[in-house]
């Protein structure tokens, strides 16, 4: 005995709404995979950045870049090399739960790391080369290079300057580190490139390892404002178009950029 067209009508309906509610759940676990395991977007919600990231630039974060994380936990499945010095680091607060927070990696484990009043920095005795980029009534931007082949700039308060950049810090005796630190094995000692407007090691501490989160890659969207009812949401009449798809550099892309250029010459 055949169905009835009623009958076949219903069945179709039936199978058809099986394979929407299949298709979404799919699609639902893909979206949730993609984002526990390679990229996930934030939001800078500070200037502690600056010049490098603004309030309001919107970043994608490489999650695989130090390893593979059980979810909703700081156990790692496995991991992989790095942090480098320089990298750009989204982490875990140190004293907000649920707060995540973006540095800079500066310390490696078992560096001394000293951080000087104008903001410059000497890792093992050592200073990190800075020269001047721009100069304003009240703030400088410096090139900072972290000796593995990347730079990156610095913003500082002319007001903390008490030595020329060009003068030799080595012998006196006004120039004293107002930080000092030896950074534990497995910890990473974090600053912010704003280096005057940065809550960071400074007031935290050293960062453990487990709670980086991923590396940040690149800008993919930027805001002068956010809505007025929605501060962290882009307001698109205020976009800084120039900034979109800006990618952050670090010391494997440089290094390879270099051997690159020596092969052509």
């Amino acid at each position: 005995m055949k169905d009835s067209p009623q009958q076949d009508d219903s069945q179709n309906k039936q199978g058809t709404w099986r394979q929407a509610v299949v298709s979404f759940v799919l699609s639902a676990l893909l979206v949730l995979a993609f984002r526990w395991i390679v990229f996930e977007p934030y939001v800078i919600p500070s200037g502690s950045m600056m010049p490098t990231l603004l309030e309001l630039d919107y970043i994608y974060v490489n999650k695989f870049a130090y390893g593979l994380r059980v979810p909703f936990s700081n156990r790692w499945l496995f991991e992989r090399s790095g942090p480098e010095r320089c990298d750009v680091v989204v982490f875990r607060s140190q004293t907000e739960p649920g707060i995540f927070v973006i540095k800079r990696v500066i310390g490696l484990p078992g560096e001394k790391v000293d951080l000087y009043p104008d903001g410059r920095i000497r890792i093992n005795g050592r200073p990190l080369a800075t020269s001047l980029k721009d100069e304003g009534d009240e703030f400088q931007t410096l090139s900072e290079d972290c000796g593995n082949g990347t730079a990156h700039d610095i913003r500082v308060e002319i007001s903390r300057q008490a030595i020329p950049l060009e003068a030799d810090t080595d012998d006196s005796p006004e120039y004293s580190p107002e930080y000092s630190v030896v950074v534990p094995e497995g910890q990473y000692a974090m600053f912010g490139d704003n280096r005057h407007q940065s809550a960071d090691s400074r007031v935290w501490g050293t960062l453990p390892r487990q709670d980086f989160l991923g590396e940040a890659l690149g800008i993919w969207l930027s805001c002068e404002e956010g809505l007025p009812s929605l501060q962290r949401v882009c307001n698109p009449s205020t976009m800084r178009w120039h900034r979109i798809f800006n990618r952050l550099s670090r010391a494997s892309d440089a290094a390879a950029e270099t051997v690159s250029d020596k092969s052509s010459r």
